[in-house]
């Protein structure tokens, strides 16, 4: 077993490294862990960016023979209240006495061979990789509470995996208010920070901005990770897509959490993220513990492009289930936009009919088929076939699918439930709601209270009775509100605890139903991407991105949700014009090249096409799949962005070929043409442009670029495809 952790006895520091990064802390005064460095691998350590230390006024210092030495000045890597560290804390821990203090020393440490795999939380899997995990104790003796620092490091991957476990010691109960994942003090270095921001319809919008003194803080209250703020952050100072430093994290949760930034008057800079210390706390009798959610760490030195490559890596050999991360996800034809609620048998036989002539792989019946759901007022909890709409049920469906060799897949929304409904009337106490107020409605639905344990076995019995009666190998699961009631009626812990609970039955749910059924394809929604985060990753290996198919939009959208998710992770359908979010009418061409960036489908109504029309959607199903393999699985560039003008790029390559697709959405008169460079090729090797059969250089693709024709009129895309010429 290769060593990628070491102590150093004589100097104290801990060290991680592979060849891709470094990590490095060091025990000051046989007591603090501090941070000193977070990068580039380095061969040896020997301190020279150790800050030289001097007394301040105001500064508390434990011991006076040194001043110098202040909890205001260290760069620590827990850091924790009232000991003279006057910013953001990472833990925080009520006692019986009321008492808030805790003082952690450091007391031992271990390294273990490969990841710690948590029972109740989804995290960074174990694979053939090697991996090694340091565990640092931390304890305070007054207090009779442990708390432990988690890192592992892989072989090959610039990704730390953090977390932290707080174990009360003592024989009295202790409230644990806020334990974070991950902290990292640095200096503050002219360094952009990088967050996503967004709405239903608009997700994973990017936010650059200079970062003030002061706290910033954003994260999610909703019960949710949101399309508000999505759990991610990013610091650079000088980089682009392809050059200079980028260290990233995110996290593996999917309900409330936050993400902090402090730059204080010293221009120390401090780095969080965790869960929501504003909607948390739990209670530890003795002997008990609590594990935070895992955070990752990622660093690159090949700008934000490196970065992404570096997440989508690793979501793929460590969070995707191994059952999909290598198998082609199904081309799918979704009955959404074609009926929405208007959906019944004749309707899907003629859809399956279509669907296999022109080479579609699965058809998706969504909503409006269960109980008298009419609308989005009414049904949900009474997952019983709608026998009026549906009169021999789903499974004939499902058979005649299979006769014509495609799939079937099936919509829920699991985890709601309306008004007026057999369920609500059975069993009132599952609703999540308080003792004293009507719990709000939210879309016209109420939600499941998940940490109710009857409510997780009618979830999973439910999903398991369509799997195994109707024989359906997809489901999509929807999630379409956030909370505003979050307590449960029968309620025995502090209301505080709630939403973490209620995560933790979601994640008890999906745990049983993907491992029971890990051949079904779970795709993930939330009205599109309003809970997207690595901790869903981990369950379902792909999602509805957006319920916003608009050809403009999308871009940003795609654009935006790469910096952390790879491709194969991502859905997008092919929708009809004008389109039904924005009016917008974008080509036929432009529309299936940015689902094609993606993985594809549609939500047209083919049944009702013309001849030509279908024969467009034959052709370009059938390019799909000849060059699904580079797009679920090659190496993703982001070329140019949407964000920053009128042109949006991006590439999928391999060693063998590259494909490019360029996006003009405003025609302007005074560019005669268009020029895009293509990075990242062999400069060594000739290119041939499969169109055009033209003959490149890899060294001038990247240094001169490809110019390109400004065809009039608006949403234009180009694709190139680069096959590399035998030498």
């Amino acid at each position: 077993m290769q060593k990628f952790i070491r102590f150093n006895s004589e100097n104290n520091t801990f060290t991680l490294s592979n060849n891709h990064i470094t990590y490095i802390m060091e025990i000051v005064e046989h007591t603090y862990l501090v941070h000193r460095y977070w990068g580039k691998q380095i061969t040896d350590y020997h301190f020279s960016n150790r800050p030289l230390l001097k007394k301040k006024t105001f500064a508390a210092t434990p011991n006076n023979e040194k001043p110098e030495i202040s909890p205001e000045f260290l760069p620590f890597e827990f850091p924790f209240p009232h000991q003279g560290d006057y910013r953001n804390s990472a833990v925080q821990i009520l006692q019986e006495n009321t008492n808030e203090i805790t003082r952690f020393c450091y007391n031992s440490h271990e390294i273990q061979n490969d990841a710690i795999e948590l029972t109740d939380l989804p995290h960074a899997r174990n694979t053939d990789e090697q991996a090694q995990t340091l565990i640092i104790y931390l304890y305070d003796q007054i207090s009779e509470i442990e708390l432990a620092l988690y890192y592992t490091i892989f072989e090959n991957s610039s990704v730390i995996v953090r977390s932290s476990r707080v174990k009360n010691i003592g024989a009295q109960s202790i409230k644990v208010t806020k334990l974070l994942s991950a902290s990292i003090d640095t200096r503050y270095d002219q360094q952009l920070s990088t967050t996503f921001y967004g709405t239903h319809q608009k997700e994973f919008q990017l936010n650059r901005s200079q970062i003030q003194h002061g706290l910033f803080k954003i994260g999610s209250s909703r019960g949710a990770s949101s399309p508000q703020y999505p759990p991610f952050v990013a610091l650079s100072k000088d980089a682009s897509e392809f050059q200079g430093e980028v260290h990233a994290m995110t996290l593996i949760y999917s309900g409330n959490h936050e993400i902090a930034l402090e730059r204080d008057q010293y221009n120390h800079l401090r780095i969080q993220i965790g869960l929501n210390s504003e909607t948390f706390s739990w209670r530890l009798e003795a002997g008990e513990m609590f594990y935070s959610p895992q955070a990752l760490l990622s660093y690159s030195d090949q700008g934000f492009n490196g970065s992404s490559q570096s997440f989508h890596q690793f979501f793929t050999d460590h969070l995707i289930h191994p059952t999909w991360k290598s198998k082609d996800r199904p081309i799918l034809i979704n009955s959404w936009e074609m009926t929405y609620y208007d959906v019944n048998e004749q309707l899907i036989r003629k859809l399956i009919d279509t669907a296999s002539d022109l080479g579609f792989e699965t058809v998706v019946l969504d909503d409006g088929w269960f109980g008298q759901r009419n609308s989005s007022k009414t049904s949900l909890g009474d997952w019983h076939v709608d026998t009026e709409k549906f009169p021999t049920g789903i499974k004939p469906l499902v058979d005649y699918a299979k006769q014509k060799n495609i799939g079937f897949g099936i919509w829920f929304e699991p985890e709601m439930i309306s008004p007026n409904t057999e369920l609500i009337q059975k069993h009132p106490d599952w609703i999540m709601k308080s003792k004293n107020y009507e719990p709000l409605l939210g879309r016209s639905q109420y939600i499941l209270d998940l940490t109710n344990l009857e409510v997780q076995e009618f979830i999973i019995r439910t999903l398991s009775k369509a799997i195994t009666e109707f024989g359906v190998n997809y489901i999509k699961w929807d999630m379409n509100r956030h909370m505003t009631d979050p307590f449960s009626q029968i309620q025995t812990f502090d209301s505080s605890e709630y939403s973490h609970r209620y995560i933790l039955g979601f994640y008890r749910i999906l745990n049983e139903l993907t491992n029971i059924y890990p051949n079904v394809l779970f795709e993930n929604c939330s009205s599109g991407g309003g809970r997207l985060d690595p901790g869903m990753l981990f369950y379902f290996p792909q999602t509805w991105i957006s319920d916003n198919t608009d050809g403009l939009d999308r871009q940003q959208i795609q654009y935006g949700a790469s910096y952390l998710f790879p491709i194969s992770s991502i859905t997008g359908h092919v929708s009809d014009v004008p389109n039904h979010q924005t009016n917008r009418v974008v080509s036929f061409k432009t529309r299936a090249a940015l689902a094609s960036s993606t993985n594809m489908g549609y939500e047209m109504a083919i049944i009702q096409m013309t001849k030509k029309e279908k024969e467009s959607i034959r052709n370009h199903l059938k390019e799909y799949k000849q060059e699904r393999a580079i797009i679920m699985k090659g190496t993703f560039y982001r070329l140019h962005s949407p964000f920053d003008g009128n042109t949006c790029a991006w590439m999928f390559s391999n060693e063998e070929q590259a494909i490019i697709y360029v996006f003009r959405n405003v025609y302007q008169v005074y560019d005669l043409s268009l020029l895009i460079k293509i990075p990242a090729l062999d400069s060594q090797s000739l290119y041939q442009e499969q169109a055009t059969k033209q003959v490149y250089s890899g060294s001038e693709l990247t240094n001169c670029g490809l110019a390109l024709e400004n065809a009039k009129g608006d949403f234009i895309v180009q694709k190139i495809h680069l096959k590399k010429l035998e030498q």
